[in-house]
């Protein structure tokens, strides 16, 4: 059976998030943003005020803190009711110096406005900046797909919650090759230093296994759009055996991460990540 995709709310879904960033963080007016937000909007990140004055305050402190900062959207995904996104932010820390941040951002839309807002951000860089560093919310919901899919992104949000499943917190990297093809790629917002391909890929996370040999995750958010996959991701474990540089210090990891796929023949071709670097540097291991 052929299911009609929602493409002209997905679409107006988009276009009121890239508004938001046009006005808000790009313009500066938050005066045209507050009618954005619903009435009864809900911020899950604790830095972030209740109700839709809240991500306003907030933004006026973030501007105060980082003179000139601006945000630009990189990858997006929208999905029925639901888009999430990648974020550059740029401006100057208080001393004068450049300034760049990224996060990974969802919005839950309602009414034709944004109704709910969940984040994943790299605390690393905040925390030589700010004073109080809020610990990471993780969300409670399950990963599931929410409103109207085709059989093939229902089939690829599938491929990519199994890999999650099967690969990382089963630890089978013997059976990476069912999820991934051979000359994947691998992007990284913060560092060019990723591993490309397969064997490399394997590689690399046989490592974290020796270092966090307990390394569980769990997928919170899920959107799928054509051939493309969005996930907020928690990956727990304790640091007692030795990688890159450090441990084992025995301390916990609990790490947050957004990665956005691109499958091809049901398989992942393409991955590009923003994470939360702080819970590594904290867990005893460098950052990049």
């Amino acid at each position: 059976m052929t299911i009609p995709i929602p493409a002209e709310s997905r679409a107006r879904n988009a276009g009121l998030v890239r508004g938001l960033y046009d006005v808000l963080y790009r313009r500066h007016r938050p005066d045209e943003a507050g009618r954005l937000f619903h009435d009864a909007h809900v911020d899950h990140d604790p830095r972030v005020g209740p109700g839709p004055s809240g991500p306003l305050r907030h933004w006026e402190s973030m501007r105060a803190a980082f003179p000139g900062l601006r945000a630009r959207i990189g990858r997006l995904v929208a999905d029925e009711d639901r888009v999430m996104l990648f974020a550059a932010w740029t401006g100057r820390t208080p001393a004068g110096d450049p300034f760049e941040l990224h996060t990974a951002e969802l919005y839950r839309i309602a009414e034709g406005r944004i109704a709910e807002h969940w984040n994943v951000t790299d605390r690393d860089v905040l925390a030589g900046h700010v004073p109080d560093v809020p610990d990471a919310l993780v969300g409670p919901e399950p990963a599931v797909l929410h409103g109207l899919h085709s059989e093939d992104e229902r089939a690829n949000a599938a491929v990519v919650l199994d890999a999650y499943r099967v690969v990382f917190s089963e630890h089978r990297l013997d059976l990476a090759d069912r999820y991934y093809h051979r000359d994947y790629r691998h992007h990284n917002a913060r560092t060019d230093r990723v591993p490309d391909d397969l064997e490399a890929f394997t590689a690399f996370f046989a490592d974290n296994l020796a270092a966090f040999p307990d390394l569980a995750v769990t997928v919170e958010h899920v959107v799928a759009a054509g051939d493309r996959v969005m996930v907020f991701v928690t990956w727990t474990g304790t640091l007692t055996g030795a990688w890159s540089g450090g441990g084992p210090s025995g301390l916990p990891l609990v790490m947050r991460t957004c990665d956005h796929f691109r499958l091809e023949d049901g398989k992942v071709s393409e991955h590009w990540e923003v994470v939360d670097y702080l819970p590594v540097r904290r867990a005893g291991l460098p950052t990049p």
